[in-house]
């Protein structure tokens, strides 16, 4: 098969440092495929050791100083070609699997090893190096959100066995936080992970539920609730998609009053709303007419008065309310906690992913 292949190399010295950019073009007859590789030869995340430069007040001399970096040399051998960087540099983003297989305390055990020592991946060397000079850059951008990340694929062509990668590695979004979905109960605050609050008010306050759109913009939310005097435990929360919180109940039933008379005859409608929740990832969101918002645990059917006073499956139910009186039926609850519409020693959170 006839081939042609094109190597285009810069070199450019920035800050006291070489980088070399390589572009390979290799022109085929039944295929075109553009690579590009960026390499950095001289870096804090690929040397061993860097040079300070100390003046001299005698005789005004430049002095190069050698200095240890507190950092390990890794070695790896992905799809057999010899790789070397920085434990800093796999480890950039702290609760990734990479970052676990080669954090000091090496979390993840029994990594394979080829002969010399060297930790053996068995992906294709073009995308894990593309990965890696990616990860250089996230880690020289600390400002950067480490769970909100998107990794360029190397091109065209490479989305799929790409993604398989960091998948493995535990490098896509959703691995990035945590909780990622379902009911829990005692949630500790210190164990989220890419969630950020944007509300937060007592219960004695009625719920406004046009602060999901205008604070809690997010593409998923965690709604949860707890005492004021607890802040380290969430009592309960729920995780779902902002479509999926908008999940509306059925409308009310109402009937022509008959004994109106013709000309004035009115509807009488219940007081009640029927709620037929759908799971999705084990939470069933419901809205009624945007003054009631609330959970269950799972797909169920039930009726609110303005809120959701059943007691099957209790610990798992929140439902909050725009309505400060409560004249009939159930106000607001926290799991089985009810009628907490006047309580300010109970607390509503909501949480965005970022």
């Amino acid at each position: 098969m006839m081939f042609s292949m094109l190597l285009v190399i810069w070199i450019v010295l920035f800050d006291r440092h070489l980088f070399v950019k390589t572009t390979v073009i290799i022109d085929r007859a039944s295929q075109n495929e553009l690579y590009t590789n960026i390499m950095t030869l001289i870096e804090d995340a690929t040397i061993a050791e860097q040079t300070t430069v100390a003046s001299s007040s005698e005789n005004n001399e430049e002095i190069d100083t050698p200095v240890q970096l507190i950092d390990d040399i890794i070695e790896l051998n992905i799809g057999g070609q010899k790789m070397t960087t920085l434990r800093s540099t796999l480890t950039v983003v702290p609760n990734s699997k990479l970052a676990r297989m080669f954090s000091k305390d090496n979390i993840e055990k029994n990594l394979p090893m080829d002969k010399d020592g060297a930790v053996f991946f068995d992906y294709n060397p073009i995308y894990f190096t593309y990965l890696l000079d990616q990860l250089r850059v996230i880690k020289r951008m600390p400002e950067k959100p480490r769970y909100n990340l998107e990794f360029q694929v190397p091109y065209i062509g490479s989305q799929l066995n790409f993604t398989h990668m960091l998948v493995d590695l535990g490098l896509t979004p959703d691995y990035l936080l945590s909780p990622r979905e379902g009911t829990h109960i005692n949630l500790t605050v210190s164990s989220l992970v890419g969630w950020k609050e944007c509300y937060r008010n007592t219960y004695d306050v009625p719920f406004d539920l046009s602060v999901l759109k205008k604070s809690c913009n997010g593409s998923q939310l965690l709604v949860a609730c707890r005492p004021v005097n607890n802040k380290k435990i969430l009592s309960l929360a729920g995780i779902g998609q902002m479509e999926d919180v908008f999940h509306p109940c059925l409308p009310k039933q109402c009937r022509i009053n008959e004994k109106s008379k013709r000309k004035n005859r009115t509807l009488i409608c219940s007081s009640n709303y029927q709620c037929i929740t759908q799971a999705k990832r084990g939470v069933g969101w419901y809205n009624a007419n945007n003054q009631t918002l609330g959970f269950v645990r799972g797909s169920l059917s039930f009726m609110i008065r303005p809120c959701d006073s059943s007691e099957l499956d209790s610990d798992y139910r929140l439902c909050w309310t725009s309505q400060s009186i409560i004249r009939q039926g159930t106000g607001d609850r926290c799991g089985n906690a009810k009628n907490l519409q006047n309580s300010n020693k109970w607390e509503r959170l909501i949480y965005y992913s970022v």
